[in-house]
């Protein structure tokens, strides 16, 4: 998952505890038009297979509107909150869930999907779509995170490469050292996250640690950022930036990316669906490894991706309950809607889509069945807190002040304070 700039106006706290969920059976059906709007981020482009897909065999065009990725959470709420969205069906990340719910934002799709989904998703998948016992979300995708490595500049600096078994995994101490090799050889950076400072992939150095996701308590609001374990993370996050193996100037994944297909980053963390982009990518010889973990500590690694929900306004709800079912529990369809080395949430589309990646590419034999082995015993999701707006915003700060230079040991326990007086003002 990719991170977002959200902002902490106290428009959310304002409105929490507003309506109840309608039931999608009662939602009002009037498309006379046959078009369905579906609201997400960017400009569409690649749904436009699946949605062409989807008119074939529904006869129902869609139409896409959205905005940069940044803005999207806000841009949901802000359209919900002054009424008529406008919107059918939206892109939604499940960790947004509990305050979508609190907000009235989604419909409930328990009656429509509840019992239907079940042996077709992955039950994992299934749970993070449900709060309070309602299933609010069709899961779309599923996600993990691999050590992608440039098999050229790590054979330049006579560093051999790691292997694709979960028991030849790493530690980031280790990650770090072949790095540095690897640099000192010629390569002009040695390490790098795709998604710099975002919770999504950062979440699981403090966990690593047994450090916790940063709130803890049954309602998850009891902020926990600064324990050892985070300050600890926290440090060698640090220092990796310090020392010149991971570089402070891109902060963008595009431009994570670009570094490594251009094959000026030895190392870099990142999600599955970077295998179809790299492998269209001619001379760029690479493969995968296990995501690492701290010596001493356990390994995890980020999980989930988006799911789709239905607008609680929706003037089109059997259409909107059609794609849902097209995307999530149809096998081709999800096969479609995974557009490449996505991970469907779909359990037989997902292992379709994974039987192909080391048909694609020989250098990446072995990496289906490591995805399959993290998806089932080390993935890790991110905390379902009504507070995570506020979360993700402020840890995603702290973590871009440290990699800029900032200490650790101070800025986990202002974050700590910090977090705390946002929490204060969410109605419990």
């Amino acid at each position: 998952m990719t991170g977002y700039r959200l902002g902490r106006r106290g428009f959310l706290t304002g409105m929490l505890g507003v309506s109840s969920l309608p039931v999608l059976g009662s939602l009002p059906a009037r498309a006379q038009d046959k078009k369905l709007r579906v609201f997400g981020w960017g400009d569409g482009a690649g749904f436009k297979g699946l949605f062409d897909a989807f008119e074939k065999v529904s006869g129902v065009k869609v139409s896409y509107e959205g905005v940069p990725f940044a803005d999207l959470q806000n841009t949901i709420v802000q359209r919900f909150r002054i009424g008529n969205s406008g919107i059918d069906v939206l892109l939604v990340d499940p960790t947004y869930i509990p305050t979508f719910s609190t907000l009235g934002i989604l419909a409930d799709l328990t009656s429509a999907f509840g019992e239907k989904s079940k042996g077709i998703l992955f039950p994992s998948d299934v749970q993070g779509a449900t709060y309070n016992g309602k299933m609010l979300t069709m899961p779309m995708q599923e996600s993990t995170q691999l050590l992608f490595f440039n098999k050229g500049l790590l054979a330049n600096a006579a560093v051999d490469a790691p292997g694709v078994s979960p028991d030849a995994r790493l530690t980031w101490d280790k990650v770090i050292e072949l790095a540095k090799k690897v640099q000192a050889a010629g390569a002009e950076t040695g390490f790098g996250f795709e998604q710099v400072d975002r919770y999504y992939q950062l979440q699981v150095l403090p966990e690593s640690l047994g450090g916790g996701p940063g709130v803890k308590g049954d309602d998850l609001l009891t902020v926990d950022v600064a324990n050892d374990a985070w300050l600890q993370a926290g440090k060698w996050y640090g220092s990796i930036f310090a020392d010149g193996v991971a570089a402070r100037g891109p902060s963008g994944y595009q431009e994570m990316i670009d570094l490594f297909t251009a094959g000026r980053i030895a190392f870099l963390v990142g999600g599955p669906w970077l295998i179809a982009e790299f492998d269209k990518v001619d001379g760029l010889d690479y493969a995968a490894a296990p995501h690492p973990y701290f010596a001493g500590g356990k390994a995890v690694t980020p999980s989930e991706s988006f799911h789709l929900g239905v607008a609680a306004d929706t003037t089109n709800g059997d259409q909107a309950l059609e794609f849902l079912n097209y995307v999530g529990l149809d096998k081709a369809g999800s096969v479609i809607a995974a557009r490449g080395s996505n991970i469907p949430a779909n359990i037989e589309a997902a292992a379709e889509v994974l039987s192909h990646i080391p048909l694609q590419n020989p250098n990446l034999k072995g990496v289906d069945t490591l995805i399959r082995y993290e998806l089932a015993n080390t993935a890790i999701r991110r905390p379902r807190t009504l507070g995570y707006l506020q979360l993700e915003e402020l840890v995603t700060r702290a973590w871009s002040d440290i990699r800029n230079g900032s200490d650790a040991a101070q800025t986990f326990p202002q974050l700590q304070r910090e977090l705390e007086r946002s929490f204060k003002r969410i109605e419990r």
